[in-house]
């Protein structure tokens, strides 16, 4: 049987369409192109080029103008920060310097330096694992992992970051990552962790630490409103004859209705006292926080901070009492004002007790 013309035409197109189908399936796939290397500012940077090696470049400085009842008033630049982040897959590298002459919490200026913050490489095999080795923040709490002054809603640091208590940095290496688990899925949230082992010493710019250090954080988020979390933390303390210290951290966040937010962290360090060492066994510390974003430019901040300080002789505790006024100004996303006012009653001290007012101007770039 004779198939006609046109059906022998149509018949012969379909198996070269066909033919040329199975070829394309069965050739050898094509090598994939060297990823670019692509630099910029936006924080989107990494979301759309993940395939290449992306770097980010950012930078923030801030300057102030303090004064208070004890020493005459000081207008100075306080920081200036240049942060370069790249970025490759799985992989980052990130490196922070910084230029500091910061505010001392009675109001003076603490000593001037320039240092490297951070300088890591990090590795995300998951969402659940990612492993990170070098200098980095110590994730312990809110204030630490963040700590860059332009971001807080303060110009003075709470005691427990003001009284350097916990490390701003570890030298060493961390294991961390996020879960999903499935309890928390009405609530919308995720279980994050971080185990981390360091080292102290001059040599490695972590002069207020001697020997090893490890401690670990779990932290809980919650419909992306809450968050609750406690950090454990051992190191030796080389300013008070290698004293060993215990600390456990809790701290938490709310998004409150009518545009308040609150936060809170409380901190209790168990000190190895042997003989007759004049500081005491034990310290607690802690702040509570409310801010009121009242204005599309404007917040208000209130924070209460208490707890125990050393008397800076290496001697006994006492007691103290912050609190501490605020008004934020934002008139665009890279320029932050802060004025500020806060007072300060020690129950030991008398005399010492101080007020402090100041005006900080910060700038991202």
């Amino acid at each position: 049987m004779s198939i006609p013309g046109p059906a022998q035409a149509r018949l012969a197109r379909g198996a070269a369409a066909g033919l040329a189908v199975a070829l394309v399936c069965l050739a050898p796939a094509a090598r994939a192109g060297l990823p670019r290397f692509v630099f910029g500012r936006s924080p989107n940077l990494f979301h759309d080029h993940p395939d290449d090696v992306a770097t980010r470049i950012g930078s923030w400085a801030d300057a102030s103008w303090v004064d208070n009842d004890r020493e005459s008033s000081s207008v100075d630049l306080n920081h200036v920060n240049l942060q370069v982040d790249s970025r490759w897959r799985g992989f980052q590298g990130f490196v922070e310097a910084e230029y500091e002459h910061e505010v001392g919490r009675d109001g003076g200026q603490d000593e001037e330096e320039a240092e490297l913050e951070q300088a890591y490489l990090r590795y995300r095999a998951s969402d659940a694992f990612s492993v990170r080795v070098g200098r980095f923040n110590t994730p312990a709490g809110i204030w630490l992992p963040i700590h860059w002054s332009i971001l807080m809603d303060t110009i003075e640091k709470p005691p427990l970051a003001a009284e350097n208590l916990l490390p701003e940095q570890q030298v060493g290496l961390e294991l961390g990552g996020t879960f999903f688990p499935g309890w928390l899925e009405g609530l919308d949230g995720q279980l994050d962790y971080a185990l981390f082992v360091g080292a102290g010493g001059k040599r490695i710019n972590q002069g207020d630490v001697v020997g090893a250090t490890g401690g670990g954080d779990l932290r809980l988020r919650m419909r992306e409103r809450y968050l609750i979390g406690a950090t454990v933390y051992g190191q030796k303390n080389d300013t008070a004859e290698q004293r060993a210290e215990l600390d456990l951290l809790v701290y938490g966040e709310a998004t409150l209705p009518c545009a308040l937010t609150f936060r809170t962290e409380f901190l209790h360090q168990r000190r190895e006292r042997p003989g007759d060492a004049p500081w005491a066994k034990t310290l607690d510390v802690g702040y509570a926080k409310l801010r009121w974003d009242f204005a599309r430019w404007f917040y208000a901040n209130y924070r209460v901070s208490y707890g125990d300080e050393d008397d800076g002789d290496g001697g006994s505790t006492n007691r103290q009492l912050v609190n501490t006024f605020t008004l934020g100004i934002q008139p665009i996303p890279a320029v932050r004002v802060k004025l500020e006012y806060s007072i300060h009653d020690r129950s030991d001290h008398g005399g010492e007790d101080f007020r402090f007012w100041g005006a900080s101007l910060g700038v991202r770039f």
